[in-house]
């Protein structure tokens, strides 16, 4: 996960002369500013999708010293279609969308193939012989990490075309070294602390032993190797809070999520079940800045809130294996299911 950058801050102010829009992007965007006369959908058009009745105040604790305490981000789906659109299709199996130097990154695992989409919606091979590479995930130095559900192992290179992935977890060494059995989905703290999910998807290694169970992992930036879980019959999707501080795990066949509270230090305490997923079948998860997340299902994309209440379901046509932010602002929703890749522009703007 990358460092946070500037809170999107958008003021819609409705009066008798018109609308007039303020757009103060974080990041790289400049303040820009609407016409007053402009009519809500344009100013919406301007702002990137916030608009229509759910128009909020959403402020920017950083803009202005009497602004405390959470910002009051607006419902990430009002407003919008609630349907993902396909974005390019062919595929054979597509998981593990990455937002990564401005521009996203997903994997073909039967292919063992990453893809790079462009600007153009056209894709292009970023690595061959991925390993089967399923979760990717960017680290604080940009860097790529690759669960690679094939090679049995969780590997990290330079986000760049031929570049060559180095193992990072392979054995577990509380285990008399046997090898991991397929790491799924991994994602990266600010500090370094990378958090994976290791089900046995893979299925048994040739001529090798391996783990007796499905687990969660934590690798220290130190390099040191700890089980958070061994209790979940497949653990799957994995992600962060916007803070760091909790870790949320789902569990593809018990069909729920559980919430780790994680230390100053990277540790991870006893877990709570934050929500269970309305359909099985729950894959990959998303966060947005809100702290909302994202599950796929066998019902599309489930939205909850921080504290696990549904807020609704993206529909996608094909059932979702994985979901990250992405786009200049950020409130691109990418979703990988089945054969294709599919998008939608939301009201929050995530996390890669």
């Amino acid at each position: 996960m990358r460092a946070p950058r500037r809170r999107l801050a958008v003021l819609l102010l409705a009066g008798s002369a018109g609308l007039l829009a303020v757009v103060a992007c974080g990041g790289d965007h400049a303040p820009a500013t609407v016409d007053a006369g402009c009519t809500l959908e344009e100013c919406a058009r301007a702002d990137g999708g916030v608009g229509g009745s759910d128009a909020a105040v959403i402020r920017d604790a950083s803009a202005a010293p009497d602004a405390t305490g959470p910002i009051p981000y607006p419902d990430p789906l009002a407003g919008t279609t609630k349907a993902a659109t396909l974005v390019k299709n062919g595929f054979q199996f597509t998981e593990g969308p990455v937002w990564i130097g401005g521009r996203l990154l997903f994997t073909d695992i039967p292919a063992a193939t990453i893809w790079q989409l462009e600007a153009s919606g056209q894709t292009t091979v970023f690595r061959a012989n991925s390993g089967g590479a399923n979760g990717l995930a960017v680290d604080p130095q940009g860097r790529l990490l690759a669960a690679e559900h094939g090679n049995h192992r969780v590997s990290r290179s330079d986000a760049t075309i031929g570049a060559t992935p180095a193992p990072l977890a392979e054995r577990f060494p509380q285990s008399n070294g046997k090898r991991l059995n397929s790491p799924n989905d991994v994602i990266v703290r600010k500090d370094g602390n990378v958090y994976f999910t290791d089900p046995d998807y893979g299925g048994p290694i040739a001529g090798d032993s391996q783990l007796p169970v499905k687990g969660v992992y934590r690798l220290d930036p130190q390099g040191n190797l700890t089980r958070i879980a061994d209790d979940m019959n497949k653990p799957n999707g994995i992600a962060l809070s916007p803070d760091g501080a909790t870790l949320y795990v789902d569990d593809t066949e018990g069909a729920y999520v559980r919430a780790y509270p994680v230390g100053a230090d990277g540790n991870v305490g006893a877990p709570t079940k934050l929500t269970d997923t309305a359909k099985a079948g729950c894959d990959g998860i998303a966060i947005d800045d809100a702290g909302n997340l994202y599950v796929t299902t066998q019902s599309g994309v489930e939205v909850f809130d921080p504290a696990g209440k549904p807020l609704g379901v993206v529909t996608v046509p094909k059932n979702p294996t994985n979901a990250t932010f992405g786009g200049p602002d950020r409130r691109v929703l990418y979703v990988t299911a089945q054969d294709g890749l599919y998008s939608i522009t939301l009201n929050v703007p995530g996390l890669p």
